[in-house]
């Protein structure tokens, strides 16, 4: 899902490689709050209500 440029700066390489909770998680995660996981591009995942609501606060 992320990928490193040539700067060594990680970016969103595929949004599709993964999903929206792993997205959720890797902004939780993220030492400088630099990922904003935005909406779900899959609405139909599972318990996808509670990752959205986990995720507003990084948007």
């Amino acid at each position: 899902m992320f990928a490193y440029n040539a700067d060594k700066q990680a970016y969103v390489k595929d949004a599709r490689a993964g999903t929206f909770q792993q997205l959720v998680v890797a902004a939780e995660r993220c030492p400088v709050s630099i990922i904003h996981p935005g909406s779900p591009l899959n609405p139909k995942e599972k318990d996808i209500a509670k990752w959205v609501k986990r995720g507003e606060k990084f948007n």
